[in-house]
């Protein structure tokens, strides 16, 4: 850990610790097919959704008192203010309290970037065993959820969604933009890229504007271009794959 900040822990495809955390991806998913079959009444499901609701809850006040405890607690890495942080939240919102407007972007910012998240692992609070299972849990409940509520539940996305959900992605960088400024954080990855090996991070800061930590201005970052420009992909493509799902709801 350098000074107020944690290092961050990116595990190669492939390694032992990549394949560990799809282990406990794939065994948190059986856990809710399992029970997604079992459970069969409204009342059943809606105890069983409020239950997996508190257990998130107390993932994340455990996340937070285990990085206290351990000294690693800072403002610059453990701000839920990442796009998969922002998903953990409506997680917990769409489990406990059955918001229907929390599926919405949970869907796209869930799916895609726990996708990602699982392939290219950057566990931006570090890897001790109780953040390397939480990371695991967190990233893969972001996609399990809204396919529960899919699947499961019923849950549609319209055809126009992922539009308006790319829309909030770029409203939020002005605030998490300036978030960073004050915190001296990386949140949604504005001031610079992931450490991880992704072919969607293309590019670096190149002359134009910065507003970052340092307070400079002097750079703009391609790679976030790229990074809109491959989500807007990422969720059209998504929304096609559910499109006859998406039709079949507009017709009723």
């Amino acid at each position: 850990m350098t000074f107020l900040q944690i290092e961050h822990a990116v595990y190669a495809m492939g390694s032992s610790g990549w394949w560990y955390g799809l282990f406990i991806f794939a065994v948190y998913a059986i856990w809710v097919i399992l029970a997604a079959r079992m459970l069969k009444s409204e009342d059943q499901l809606r105890m069983f959704e409020k239950f997996w609701g508190l257990l998130l809850v107390a993932l994340w006040i455990g996340k937070h008192i285990h990085l206290a405890n351990e000294g690693l607690w800072n403002v610059m890495d453990n701000l839920e203010l990442h796009l998969c942080g922002f998903s953990r939240f409506l997680s917990i919102f769409l489990l406990l309290f059955g918001w229907r407007w929390a599926y919405y972007p949970l869907f796209f910012w869930g799916i895609v970037g726990g996708v990602h998240s699982l392939l290219t692992p950057e566990l931006t609070s570090g890897d001790t065993t109780y953040m390397f299972i939480e990371y695991y849990v967190v990233h893969g409940g972001i996609i399990i959820i809204p396919l529960y509520y899919h699947f499961v539940r019923g849950m549609r996305i319209g055809r126009w969604t992922w539009a308006k959900v790319l829309g909030v992605n770029v409203a939020l960088m002005l605030p998490i933009g300036l978030a960073n400024y004050f915190t001296g954080g990386n949140y949604m990855f504005l001031c610079s890229p992931p450490k991880v090996d992704n072919p969607f991070i293309i590019g670096e800061w190149v002359d134009g504007i910065r507003v970052c930590v340092d307070g400079t201005f002097n750079a703009f970052p391609t790679y976030i271009v790229g990074f809109l420009v491959a989500g807007a992909l990422h969720y059209v493509v998504l929304t096609a794959l559910f499109w006859k799902s998406i039709k079949a709801s507009e017709e009723l």
